[in-house]
């Protein structure tokens, strides 16, 4: 019997993006509304938007359309463009400072970094120092329960596979959770060969889960078969252009991470088996942005970039969109007509450091330039991407809200963001009022200490990320990071 079976009949619901249009000072967008129902038609109508599809959430880490429109010229991006259109897109306003782990759990909890406890990589005091000998942050440490706990416990059925902070897997009633310990790092923690040995511990929930997946894993492995996809995508890299070989080298790793995690989910998706919420996170463009943007603008860089490595990488980032984009098309043939699809990243990207070569970075987002939003599916507006004049439709706090309220659920009303029920049609509101706001904190469990799942993983993710240029060594430079400096 599916683990789903006796809760998809009363399941599913649509999502809207998330969008705040009075507190940011735009116009709510307009339905396209031009054919109208009446009678019969009228109610079947209203029968159907207050039945619950699924939802299906894919977060992209620093996906922004400063890249994504130039490909839509192009006519690239046919998946993510045909979203655009068919339903409502624009930007997603961030928070600073612009770290992952703690941009990711807003996004999945509704609240502030003071609320939720994830402050940065590894442990943070309250005197946002780091703590001596501290770990990285682990899903125990988080203090209220996120948008997967909430679903679970009120009776709808989840999939998530690879969000941030989500290791150890929390034991989430009618879920289906594949956990992240490190997310862009995480290619080395699956892959390492005392962790293929001894298998990295609850990964999964429920723990059988695991056995499902062992052959995808092992086929992802750094010199399986995906080096071949990679190789197609991406080309190689000299090994005697050093610098630009190592980023390849840990590229390739991110890569191989996301297409497992995207044959997890497929899989998952298989036999009618999707979720009432389905969560996937992909970390590729974010990697890309960071790693090659040197080589994509060298015009913007006070530095030379020698131009056999421009023209051998500087087309990195689009082709990281092109192969998100793929991954995209793929999720969505997989789903039901009646699937609401949303995609968010949780900030965009740009250059930075233009003035240090030797910086692993040469595209950043410590300004926090918004991310990206697009939702389609039934029920929701129909207004495509929202003019450049004012393009933020949200926050990121408000996307666990919307969740809620599209799941038939009330929102938090301890949360920062609401929930925003004005992107979807009116006959969709009429269809489904808003239930009373009330606390899911009453009765989580504490938060405790960050776990270690395997002895020496929590040196691997800081080499991981120290590699990628998040950590740095010393601890007056995290102090000016966490302070946003």
């Amino acid at each position: 019997m599916s683990l789903f079976s006796t809760v998809r009949s009363t399941a599913g619901y649509s999502v809207a993006l998330l969008l705040t249009f009075a507190a940011c000072g735009g116009e709510e967008p307009v339905a396209n509304t031009s054919q109208g129902v009446d009678g019969e038609e009228e109610m079947s109508a209203q029968v159907r938007l207050s039945e619950r599809p699924p939802v299906v959430v894919l977060g992209v880490d620093g996906l922004t359309w400063n890249v994504m429109e130039p490909l839509f010229a192009q006519g690239k991006l046919p998946n993510l463009k045909k979203l655009t259109e068919s339903g409502i897109a624009g930007n997603l306003f961030t928070d600073r400072p612009t770290f992952s782990p703690m941009l990711w759990t807003s996004i999945a909890t509704g609240v502030k970094v003071k609320d939720h406890g994830i402050r940065y990589f590894m442990e943070i005091g309250d005197d946002n120092k780091p703590v001596p000998g501290g770990l990285p942050y682990t899903s125990n440490s988080r203090k209220v329960p996120a948008i997967w706990n909430l679903a679970g416990d009120n009776d709808r059925s989840v999939n998530s596979v690879a969000w941030w902070v989500s290791w150890p897997a929390e034991h989430v009633p009618n879920s289906r959770i594949v956990a992240s310990y490190a997310a862009q790092a995480q290619a080395s923690l699956l892959w390492k060969p005392l962790v293929m040995a001894e298998g990295l511990p609850e990964l999964t929930y429920p723990d059988q889960l695991a056995d499902s997946i062992d052959d995808i894993l092992y086929e992802g492995r750094p010199k399986g078969p995906l080096m071949q996809e990679y190789n197609q995508r991406f080309g190689a890299v000299p090994q005697e252009w050093k610098f630009a070989f190592t980023r390849d080298r840990f590229f390739r790793g991110v890569f191989h991470a996301d297409r497992t995690h995207e044959k997890i989910f497929l899989q998952m998706l298989e036999h009618g088996e999707i979720a009432d919420l389905n969560l996937l996170y992909f970390g590729l463009p974010d990697v890309a942005g960071h790693y090659f943007w040197r080589y994509r603008s060298p015009q913007s860089y006070t530095y030379m970039v020698p131009e056999d490595q421009v023209e051998r990488m500087g087309s990195h980032i689009d082709k990281s969109y092109e192969q998100m984009d793929d991954w995209i098309g793929s999720v969505m043939a997989s789903l039901p007509e009646d699937a609401i699809v949303m995609v968010i990243s949780d900030h965009g990207m740009g250059v930075a450091n233009a003035d240090d070569v030797k910086n692993v970075q040469s595209g950043g987002h410590d300004l926090a330039p918004p991310g990206v939003m697009i939702l389609a599916g039934p029920g929701v507006l129909n207004y495509g991407l929202q003019g450049r004049g004012d393009r933020t439709l949200g926050s990121i706090y408000d996307v666990t809200p919307t969740l809620l309220s599209l799941m038939g659920l009330a929102s938090g009303s301890y949360m920062e963001g609401k929930p925003l029920r004005h992107l979807m049609t009116e006959a969709w509101q009429n269809a489904n009022p808003a239930p009373k706001p009330k606390d899911y904190r009453e009765g989580f469990r504490a938060a405790t200490r960050p776990r270690l799942p395997n002895e020496g993983a929590n040196q691997e993710f800081l080499n991981s990320m120290s590699e990628l240029g998040y950590v740095t060594s010393g601890e007056e430079e995290i102090q000016k990071k966490i302070d946003g400096k």
